[in-house]
C-alpha cells in the first residue's frame, strides 16, 4: 500500500479515485491520483475529454479535487502548475494547504467510549470515540503520544477493552489522518479485515446508539 502525505496530518493511497472540478473551465471529470512531485506538488491522472481541453488550461487556474478515506469525504483546492508525461500524462498541482472533511460518511460512525491500547512503535493508551465496520477515531491527551509523532501512514495495533464484553478485540489498521485539538490528539484509523467477532459488537453498539 503506496500512501503519500497530502498536507499536514492527511495522507492518500495512490491510485485513490477523484472528482476534480476546474473553476474557470467549468468542468468535472474522474481522475485517480498518482502520486507527489517535488515540494509536495500532487499529481493526478486526466481524461480523454480533459486532453482535448488542454489549450485551455493556464497556470494558477484554481482546481477543486474530492475524495473518499477513511470513510469520510474530503477535498482540498490547489492551482494547477503544467501538464506531465512521465511516469504517466498527469496534471501536476501545487501543494495543498489543507484538507478539509466534508463529513459525509458512506457508513455512519456509532459515538462511544471504549479504552484502547495502541501499538505503534511503542504502546499507548487511548480511547476510541467513535467506530464503524470501517474504521475508527482516537484521541489522547498531546502529552501521551507526544514520545510517538502519529503519523498518516502508521501502521498500528489497536488491542479494544470492551466493559460490555466479556472479552477484548484486536484489529490492525493504518492511520489516515491526524489533528490536535488543544491539549488533545486524535487520528482516524482505517480497519484492515475486521474480526467478526468485532463486527458483532459493533452491531451491537448500533442498537443502543439508535
Amino acid at each position: 500500500m503506496n500512501t503519500v502525505e497530502l498536507a499536514h496530518g492527511y495522507a492518500l493511497e495512490v491510485g485513490t479515485a477523484l472528482q476534480v472540478r476546474i473553476e474557470d473551465i467549468d468542468y468535472i471529470f474522474g481522475s485517480e491520483f498518482v502520486g507527489a512531485g517535488e515540494n509536495g506538488r500532487v499529481l493526478i491522472s486526466t481524461d480523454e475529454a480533459m486532453d482535448l481541453m488542454k489549450d485551455r488550461l493556464k497556470a494558477g487556474m484554481i482546481v477543486s479535487t474530492y475524495y473518499l478515506a477513511d470513510d469520510i469525504y474530503h477535498m482540498f483546492n490547489t492551482r494547477f502548475e503544467c501538464l506531465a508525461d512521465d511516469p504517466r500524462p498527469a496534471m501536476v498541482l501545487e501543494a495543498p494547504k489543507e484538507v478539509l472533511n466534508i463529513e459525509r460518511r458512506s457508513q455512519r460512525r456509532i459515538n462511544c467510549t471504549l479504552p484502547a491500547r495502541v501499538d505503534v512503535r511503542k504502546t499507548l493508551s487511548m480511547e476510541i470515540v467513535n467506530i464503524n465496520h470501517k474504521g475508527c477515531r482516537i484521541i489522547a491527551d498531546a502529552e501521551t503520544v507526544e514520545a510517538v509523532r502519529l503519523e498518516p501512514s502508521d501502521r498500528i495495533l489497536l488491542r479494544i477493552r470492551a466493559p460490555q464484553s466479556p472479552h477484548g478485540y484486536i484489529v490492525e489498521g493504518q492511520v489516515r489522518n491526524v489533528q490536535q485539538q488543544g491539549e488533545k490528539v486524535e487520528a482516524g484509523v482505517l480497519f484492515d479485515t475486521l474480526p467478526e467477532t468485532l463486527k458483532t459488537y459493533i452491531e451491537s453498539l448500533t442498537s443502543v446508539d439508535g
